[in-house]
């Protein structure tokens, strides 16, 4: 996608209510805890996962972040927290979540002015978002099937999860699709044991007979295996964006005395008519006042009020002076010399402009 505004709307394609239902299915919540959905959408899923769990004695907290702004708004009315912004830009507790729902845009990242190349979305919401899911926590990973076959994919997920599934959409949705659902509770501990068969099985799904024959659908997998759901803080206690919403900035710009500096000096003056100089205007003192504003604003209020602008006219005027010389010859000499001339200009209420200087 070339433009911007496609990337932003790019690979957006928010999960079935129908696969919802299998996914909460498979889930075993064993208590209270934040759940994180990073690339929200409208907050449909992540409100359907927390909803069938929420009660008096489990208590779910849910987090979301998304870029349109259109439905960050659904999602804020759908999720407890909702932020209207880029991934990139937020702050999150690391290592705090109990549950995190992945399903990024299908789409490369922006090429900045000094990358040489792009990565997939798929595979930087994995990595920057994984950070946020404690130990034990649950991933819920929605991609594209052949994109499991990635390399970097592929090694990232037999080396930081356990407790996997793999599964793929129902038959009656994964033809208009084709996604697949990877299922895994984080690895604790610094030193990880990468798992070779798993590997080996991501990298085969580049194939969509693979895929069909031998990756379970969703329905088929709901009550033969449940995933665990650990506990943790229901809030967050870092939530927030990097980036301002300009909303916010104007009251603050509003009630700055800076502001009520500058609309005072952008008013029109109100010039008074009345009484002499005290010593007559000469030219230059008249342009000395037109160059510095003094003859410009209001005058007159109701039928009488009339608009004045003063202005210094500069032009250059040459002229030649010509020499004669004892010996017959001559010489021609050219002077240049500045020329400032006044135009006082006023509006009447009617329009009409009339030209006094």
């Amino acid at each position: 996608m070339s433009h911007i505004g496609n990337k932003i709307r790019a690979g957006f394609f928010a999960t079935p209510v129908k696969q919802g239902e299998y996914i909460t299915k498979l889930l075993n919540v064993k208590g209270e805890g934040a759940f994180l959905d990073p690339t929200c959408g409208e907050g449909e899923i992540l409100k359907q996962l927390s909803s069938s769990f929420q009660s008096e004695d489990c208590t779910i907290t849910t987090y979301g972040v998304e870029l349109d702004k259109t439905r960050a708004k659904t999602a804020q009315e759908n999720l407890d927290h909702c932020i209207n912004a880029p991934i990139e830009s937020m702050v999150i507790s690391n290592e705090a979540v109990s549950l995190l729902f992945l399903n990024p845009p299908y789409d490369h990242t922006m090429k900045g002015m000094d990358d040489d190349n792009t990565d997939r979305k798929e595979w930087t919401e994995l990595v920057r978002n994984v950070r946020y899911l404690k130990e034990r926590g649950l991933m819920i990973y929605i991609i594209p099937s052949y994109r499991f076959a990635d390399k970097k994919i592929a090694r990232y997920l037999a080396t930081h999860f356990s407790n996997i599934g793999v599964v793929r959409f129902s038959d009656e949705e994964y033809d208009d699709f084709k996604q697949c659902i990877f299922i895994g509770n984080k690895k604790s501990g610094k030193h990880k044991e990468f798992n070779q068969k798993l590997y080996d099985f991501l990298l085969n799904m580049e194939s969509e007979d693979f895929v069909r024959n031998q990756v379970t659908p969703v329905n088929v997998m709901v009550g033969k295996h449940q995933w665990d759901v650990p506990t943790g803080p229901t809030e967050l206690k870092t939530f927030y964006t990097k980036l301002e919403n300009k909303s916010n900035f104007y009251e603050g710009i509003k009630n700055s005395k800076g502001f009520s500096a500058f609309m005072e000096r952008s008013k029109p003056k109100q010039l008074v008519i009345g009484g002499n100089p005290c010593l007559p205007i000469n030219q230059g003192q008249m342009a000395l006042l037109l160059a510095s504003g003094a003859v410009n604003g209001e005058i007159g209020t109701d039928d009488h009020y009339h608009l004045v602008q003063g202005l210094e006219i500069v032009s250059k005027v040459t002229e030649e002076e010509e020499r004669r010389h004892d010996n017959g010859s001559k010489t021609t000499i050219t002077k240049e010399r500045t020329k400032r001339d006044v135009s006082v200009k006023v509006i009447t209420p009617k329009g009409l402009v009339r030209k006094l200087v």
